[in-house]
């Protein structure tokens, strides 16, 4: 559950890599820190560091497995299909109850950098590529731990920074 709300909150949010790779990372490895666990899943070549290629080779995969038709692109029917799979039923339930965005939608629309309205594999990766590279603050290709952990660090503090705003925005919202 705690992963589906993970999802969840970054189609909505448009930061879908960094939070997916959060949640990829503690459930691989929930007793780990994040970036421990972030370099045990990745760490293909068992370097102890974690190069931009063996970060997209997931996002390779899971475009792939995405792109239901093998047309080249990811659309918005096929973007809801691979997050309805992923998500409980009782939360696409509330999703829908509660009037909230279609989650294909929202998602093509986060990363559709081009507005054909599909999203191809270079679009598909660039979260993840943009996340990778803010994580090498030396820029030498690799991820160390060092750097995964202060990555992380962040994305978790300006996640519940963002927590906090939206909780302070719903009680500054009068009830009807």
């Amino acid at each position: 559950m705690q992963r589906a709300y993970s999802i969840l909150a970054a189609a909505i949010a448009g930061t879908l890599a960094s939070t997916v790779a959060i949640a990829q990372a503690e459930q691989a490895a929930p007793n780990k820190a994040p970036a421990d666990a972030f370099i045990e899943q990745l760490d293909t070549d068992g370097d102890g560091k974690v190069s931009l290629e063996e970060a997209v080779a997931p996002q390779k995969a899971r475009f792939d497995e995405t792109d239901l038709n093998g047309d080249g692109f990811v659309d918005a029917e096929e973007a809801g299909t691979a997050f309805n799979e992923q998500v409980p039923e009782e939360m696409l339930k509330a999703m829908e109850e509660r009037g909230m965005p279609d989650p294909g939608e929202t998602f093509v629309k986060n990363l559709d950098e081009n507005g054909d309205g599909k999203i191809d594999r270079g679009e598909f990766e660039a979260p993840t590529v943009a996340s990778f590279e803010r994580m090498d603050t030396n820029d030498d290709g690799v991820a160390t731990n060092e750097e995964a952990t202060a990555f992380f660090e962040d994305m978790q503090q300006r996640m519940q920074e963002q927590m906090q705003k939206m909780q302070q925005q719903k009680g500054a919202v009068p009830q009807q």
